[in-house]
């Protein structure tokens, strides 16, 4: 398929804008977004028809390629001959084109999390491919359940190749049931996750309290309407989309190439009914934990929240302790502190409308725990993840970037 042909001679209005070809290798709604965003602050011309027809246009002519190596060879050639700057989005041939992705340990770190303060012990991970983005989300989080002395059983896939979606499912079914009950399963992104949920279903197994599952991407036209709607790690996809047209605006400009790739922080988790459970053995422990996360946003103190708990109030805080790795009142912390992170990165909203809605006093409580507890202020968690709220005049720009919406 040829490229439309735009005049780039002298004089013309339009040889001054850069043109970009875009060759991603799946249609990640966010990443383009992200794109987008950049381009249009930046007047590019964009080429994204590869997305509809999975050819690279005949005889392009241009000035950039964000694109995803290890995939497809005509796509890896271009990047290889290095006409042009090419940055690449994803973790395969890094040595070839400057890298942007997701930060894996983070990830993983989510995702542990999660599922530790769920109270799980069994731990398995979903390997679909042998490709270095599963391999290395494997990796990280085999890493950080090691912190606590678990590894994961390592579902692999690798028999699988060929066969059909129903075969694959029942296969996988197979070796749900043989898995010790309640294990939290991960996969390192959502269509592989409710691959899991199919084949849990299949088996007659319950999610979430038999077998938990989560994801990576928050797929918006996926996790929700998967047949358990599914809990996922936001990767942010958007800012991936954001930093690789950065880098690739610098590389077209002149600038040298990182020395190491550039990884993206995710943004946190978004709780779906796959992961909603609480898989502690102590009863107690359980029922207080779940009475915290239903009432952890509404104005009530820590003895509140566990008033109908039938405990001591010392002994369940050293149950709480011991089974959930913190007190009552850090976890309503850390609920809330999260809460606040999304409204942050996702809102325009106030400080002060994201301190009660997150269940703080006021603004300045939010300030005083959010600071202890991430290491920054709210207003400085917003500048680096949410670009368009920070653009706002009121907020400013961080020195040296235009991500503007």
């Amino acid at each position: 398929m040829k490229s439309s042909g735009v005049t780039r001679g002298k004089g013309s209005v339009q040889s001054t804008r850069k043109r970009v070809l875009v060759l991603l290798a799946w249609y990640a709604t966010d990443v383009f977004r992200g794109i987008a965003a950049f381009a249009r602050d930046a007047g590019w011309i964009l080429d994204s028809s590869y997305e509809r027809t999975g050819e690279v246009p005949e005889g392009w002519r241009g000035d950039g390629i964000i694109g995803v190596l290890g995939v497809h060879p005509e796509v890896d050639q271009l990047g290889i001959k290095g006409k042009v700057p090419f940055v690449n989005i994803g973790y395969s041939m890094s040595d070839v084109a400057p890298s942007v992705s997701a930060d894996q340990t983070a990830v993983a770190r989510l995702a542990v999390n999660h599922f530790r303060n769920r109270g799980f012990r069994n731990f398995a991970y979903y390997l679909r491919s042998d490709q270095p983005g599963d391999l290395g989300r494997l990796d990280a989080f085999k890493r950080e359940l090691a912190t606590s002395g678990h590894q994961p059983v390592i579902i692999r896939c690798d028999d699988q190749a060929g066969r059909s979606s129903l075969v694959r499912t029942r296969w996988l079914a197979r070796k749900l049931r043989a898995l010790p009950k309640p294990v939290a399963i991960f996969a390192e992104i959502d269509d592989y996750a409710i691959e899991v949920i199919g084949a849990a279903l299949e088996a007659g197994l319950s999610i979430p309290e038999e077998v938990a599952v989560l994801g990576v991407g928050n797929d918006e036209l996926r996790c929700p309407f998967a047949d358990v709607p599914l809990s996922s790690v936001d990767d942010n996809s958007r800012g991936i989309g954001q930093q690789a047209s950065l880098l690739l605006e610098r590389l077209m400009t002149g600038s040298p190439p990182p020395v190491d790739a550039i990884t993206v922080q995710p943004l946190g988790m978004v709780t779906r009914r796959s992961t909603d459970v609480v898989a502690v053995e102590h009863p107690q422990v359980a029922q207080a934990l779940q009475a915290i996360r239903d009432h952890y946003l509404d104005p009530m103190t820590a003895e509140g929240m566990i008033a109908n708990v039938p405990m001591s109030r010392r002994r369940l805080h050293d149950a709480f302790v011991r089974y959930i790795g913190r007190s009552v009142a850090d976890e309503i912390t850390r609920l809330r502190v999260e809460h606040a992170k999304r409204l942050l990165a996702e809102t325009s909203e106030k400080q002060h409308q994201v301190a009660v809605q997150s269940g703080f006093r006021n603004d300045v409580r939010l300030v005083l725990v959010f600071t202890r507890v991430t290491g920054m202020t709210p207003g400085e968690y917003r500048r680096i993840f949410n670009p368009a709220f920070s653009a706002s005049p009121k907020l400013g720009r961080p020195p040296g970037r235009s991500l503007r919406d």
